[in-house]
């Protein structure tokens, strides 16, 4: 047995047996072991492994503490699966090469959503027969054949994609780097004949959150290179590789419009029109993720050079989007290949690890509120299908909700903040104002504190959580807010947070004003509702009454640190003041759960008792931290997008041309559907008529967002219908099998 496997019990790898009473699973067969790293892959691990089943020695799965059935997946087909928490896509995988007890002569590292084709596995396995010492090479680089929305991508630039997977045992590391780490092999490499194939069957929504953070990791690594005047220290790296390399250093950052000039390489230049529409949709795709690099790196520069350097060292979370094995899955897309009924999770000893929880001090100020943590939502479960029985839905408790008991640090966080304290303005006195604010929440604790000390005036402060994991809760509770727990029922879809919250909390005020954990209050927005409230209110400027039950009400958002006037992002109306008894949230078509979240998204309040007035003034919205958070928004957006598609958008709110905004708004949406070229014609519509040209530099960048969130909405519409005609043609050779 190789000296690795002999250490000590202290090593989790060498105590996996003597802890668990399990022995590695090794055959010797074809002297390749094969290492596959996992997150969440319940829906792509089955087909790798099976294509390594029963030729490779040994397989081992490094899982990075998933929260589906990834592990009972793996040890149900064979694998030994290591449990180990994420150190980055770099580490993670030298970390396996490091400490995993490898014994055969060749290491085949293979991710999860790929998998190995007969004709590789027979000329792999024709080279590992050879005597180790007369294989002159070290290394092999393996091409890959990529597959999106179901097809092969044999153009775009994306094949010949040729990636060192295979390599003699200890010849061979990851270069440290962030993200699209390429191996470094001590030793002469070459190029394999055959090919393996790459295939994300989790849809849409997790290739779009893989690219936001995967542009983020991108951006700051040539951040740093940028800073430290790196040159190639990594070693010597296979000719396409080490061209792509130097295009995002030398000419990426330079090129204007760089999404444009992806775009034409690929679908032009690399001839992406071969592959069809599917090679179309897979360029504009990639575009997108080269201008979202270079958005990014922007956002980088907008900052001093010193504060960079420090926010990227020790702030590694700051900006990265949720990690991609945590999205949920957009559509019930091709059905994994069957497995056989899973295993107990294998629990494998780890050294301890501290999970690094972001700083509790609240900064003052909105436009220094901290960083964005990294955030935690409910075990992955497919849309459209029922929540497996290890995942059991929280039923509604008996009675009236009650709030959650005050946590340990309230009173220590009470003397911190001081409620009672408003920022500069003339507002209503401190709890002075009949109303009641309804403030939805998870994980907010960069908006928290400040959102409720701009509303330290009305009589009742309302927050509603979903399990928050950061510090909302103790904030929330210090700010003088009662605290309640929503538990959404993903498999009806509804109700969500806020028609819950309106519906079942015992309210104190007949009034309630719904507010965003990101909205701010306005002195003069604060003093408009007393009015309104206390019955004093009367119609001035553009204020209207209406039937006097609820009301319209304006935001601002703010972007790039800058006021949008244009991009049709202002004028922003939506209901807000409402008396709580008559005011609910539209359901359009009669959804179930989206994917995307359980908030409201883009459903309107109606009233039961008439058309709802407006009012004057208008509250803040600082929605965007950065440009991940506008990303991960809107990938969840664009999915709920894709169902009211299917839809047909059909709500309690009517599309009217002639009607109220909401009504022309809806009308718009229904209209565009039926154009071609939408993500284009959106562009023109919100840059040029609706006058995103005169935000400038912010303005550009948004309407090129809109266009995209256009073109996503589009992509997983297409994407759901293609896998429902998959499913109806499955249960068709079913039913006359």
């Amino acid at each position: 047995m190789d000296t690795k496997a002999q250490q000590t019990s202290s090593d989790p790898i060498a105590s996996m047996t003597s802890l668990n009473g399990r022995h590695v699973k090794r055959v010797k067969r074809s002297n390749i072991e094969v290492v596959i790293p996992a997150f969440n892959e319940e829906l792509n691990l089955p087909w790798a492994i099976k294509s390594v089943q029963g030729w490779a020695d040994a397989v081992w799965v490094v899982d990075s503490e998933s929260t589906d059935r990834t592990r009972q997946i793996a040890e149900a087909l064979g694998a030994n699966v290591v449990v180990r928490p994420w150190l980055g896509y770099a580490k993670q995988k030298n970390w396996a090469l490091d400490n995993l007890p490898l014994q055969s002569d060749w290491v085949f590292i293979l991710d999860s959503d790929e998998s190995i084709t007969p004709e590789l596995r027979d000329e792999i396995s024709a080279i590992a027969a050879r005597p180790v010492g007369e294989v002159h090479e070290s290394g092999f680089y393996v091409n890959r054949m990529t597959y999106f929305l179901g097809r092969p991508i044999r153009h775009c630039g994306y094949f010949p994609s040729y990636n060192l997977r295979m390599f003699k045992r200890g010849k061979a590391h990851y270069e440290e780097r962030e993200v699209h780490e390429h191996m470094i092999v001590d030793g002469p490499t070459t190029r394999l004949t055959n090919l393996m194939n790459h295939e994300d069957r989790r849809g849409l929504e997790h290739l779009i959150a893989k690219h936001n953070r995967y542009s983020t990791l991108e951006a700051r690594e040539l951040t740093r290179e940028r800073m430290r005047r790196e040159g190639e220290k990594a070693g010597p790296l296979e000719r396409g590789i080490a061209m792509r390399r130097w295009l995002k250093r030398h000419v990426l950052p330079r090129l204007p419009l760089s999404g444009v000039w992806r775009f034409l390489y690929m679908y032009i230049i690399r001839l992406g029109i071969l592959d069809g529409a599917t090679g179309l949709r897979f360029c504009l795709l990639l575009a997108t993720y080269d201008l979202l690099i270079s958005l990014k790196l922007a956002e980088i520069r907008s900052l001093r050079l010193e504060d960079d350097s420090q926010r990227l060292e020790n702030d590694p979370a700051k900006g990265l989007a949720i990690p991609e094995g945590r999205m949920m899955n957009t559509a019930a897309t091709v059905a994994a290949p069957p497995t056989p009924p899973p295993a107990p999770p294998v629990q494998v000893a780890v050294p301890p690890y501290v999970m690094h929880m972001p700083g509790t001090a609240p900064l003052r100020q909105p436009e220094a509120l901290g960083s964005l943590g990294q955030r935690l939502i409910d075990p992955v479960i497919p849309v459209g299908q029922t929540p497996p029985a290890d995942v059991p839905l929280r039923p509604e408790p008996e009675g009236p909700p009650a709030p959650e008991p005050l946590r340990e640090a309230v009173p220590r966080l009470v003397e911190e903040l001081n409620p009672r304290e408003n920022v500069p303005g003339v507002w209503p006195a401190y709890k002075s104002v009949p109303v009641s604010i309804l403030v939805p929440v998870k994980n907010e604790q960069r908006n928290i504190v400040e959102c409720l000390r701009r509303c330290n005036w009305a009589t009742e402060l309302v927050v509603v959580d979903s399990r928050s994991t950061d510090q909302t809760i103790e904030l929330s509770q210090a700010m003088g807010a009662d605290v309640y727990q929503f538990n959404y029922n993903r498999k009806t879809g509804w109700p969500k947070k806020k028609n819950w919250a309106l519906e079942s909390i015992p309210w104190k005020n007949e009034w309630v004003m719904i507010l965003d954990a990101d909205e701010y209050m306005t002195p003069e927005l604060a003093e408009e509702i007393k009015r309104v409230v206390t019955g004093q209110w009367t119609p001035q400027g553009s204020a209207k009454r209406g039937c006097g039950d609820g009301y319209w009400v304006n935001r601002r958002f703010m972007f790039f640190g800058r006021w949008l006037k244009g991009c049709g992002y202002y004028p922003s109306w939506n209901v807000r003041l409402l008396k709580h008894r008559l005011g609910r949230y539209e359901r359009i078509g009669n959804l179930g759960d989206t994917g995307s979240g359980d908030n409201e998204v883009h459903e309107h309040i109606v009233l039961s008792s008439g058309e709802a007035g407006y009012l004057q003034h208008e509250f803040l919205h600082y929605a965007y931290p950065d440009l991940s958070a506008w990303i991960e928004k809107h990938n969840r957006y664009t999915t709920w997008e894709a169902f009211a598609m299917e839809a047909g958008d059909e709500g309690a709110v009517n599309a009217k041309l002639f009607g109220g905004p909401i009504e022309r708004r809806r009308w718009i949406k229904r209209f565009g559907r039926k154009l071609p070229f939408r993500p284009t014609l959106r562009f023109i519509y919100s840059y040029l008529f609706q006058k995103g040209w005169l935000d400038g530099y912010p303005g550009l960048v948004m309407c090129r967002l809109l266009s995209w969130y256009e073109f996503v909405s589009i992509a997983k519409h297409r994407e759901m219908m293609l896998a429902k005609r998959e499913q109806q043609v499955r249960e068709h050779k079913t039913r006359f099998r």
